[in-house]
């Protein structure tokens, strides 16, 4: 049996959760297809729900074609309830949409989750487009962060995700123009092991999360999907960490 499939799960912060005690106001979740991106943007959106008194938005270019694991507990709890779930098709609508949710949105959020950049990539003009389309995004977290109460210090939080294939071209070209605005980056790579599961049919996926933020230590995860498709996380330990694990752009997990 491999070291990740002996990593048991364990209590406390995940890649979702800690996001709710980042002091950076936003972070950009990245993987290739496949790494749960969606799953774990959408256990943000529950956790931001569910930890406040203010609502979630998430938003998406197309509804989920099922509820990520959780879901259905959280339907049950009611925190469901407390996400705004949107759909703007096309990155225009996105951009219009975001420049007056100021205006539209009469309660208070605490967290805004935009599910699939990349999609929204697809159809804009320019990486200064896409600039400006993350700059709108903090702007409204920062608006909705001075209308939340004054316990609430946390403010209002953005997660951004996007499907990154390391390969070079215009892909390249917009997330340069974009990762300046998060200096928080958690990294989403699928692990070549795979576990046969003896309980049921299928194979349990094994994705390997880092979260890099300046000047901290990098904390990293081991995240199950069985073939159900629940999600069970596990931390690990940091790589580096006998040098202090310190977060740059040079921690980014290898390509796979």
């Amino acid at each position: 049996m491999s070291a990740l499939q002996q990593q048991q799960p364990v209590p406390g912060a995940d890649p979702a959760s800690l996001l709710l005690l980042l002091p950076r106001p936003a972070l950009l979740l990245l993987g290739p297809a496949g790494s749960g991106r969606s799953a774990l943007s959408f256990r943000a959106a529950l956790l931001g729900a569910a930890s406040s008194r203010a609502r979630a938005l998430f938003l998406a270019p197309r509804p989920l074609e099922r509820l990520p694991a959780g879901g259905a507990d959280a339907a049950r709890a009611g925190a469901i309830q407390r996400i705004h779930f949107l759909y703007p098709p096309s990155f225009r609508e996105l951009l219009q949409l975001v420049a007056s949710l100021h205006e539209t949105f009469s309660c208070s959020l605490s967290l805004v989750v935009l599910d699939g950049l990349e999609e929204y990539l697809g159809s804009c003009s320019s990486p200064a487009m896409a600039a400006q389309l993350v700059a709108l995004l903090l702007d409204t977290a920062n608006h909705f962060s001075q209308k939340l109460p004054v316990e609430s210090a946390a403010g209002c939080k953005l997660v951004v995700s996007m499907k990154l294939s390391g390969e070079a071209g215009e892909q390249a070209e917009y997330f340069s123009a974009i990762e300046r605005y998060f200096p928080a980056q958690c990294w989403l790579h699928p692990s070549t092991e795979e576990i046969a599961d003896s309980g049921s049919q299928g194979i349990t996926k094994l994705i390997r999360a880092r979260l890099s933020q300046p000047g901290t230590k990098d904390q990293e995860w081991l995240v199950r999907f069985d073939p159900q498709g629940d999600m069970r996380i596990s931390l690990l330990p940091c790589e580096g960490e006998v040098d202090g694990c310190t977060a740059s752009r040079s921690n980014r997990p290898p390509e796979t």
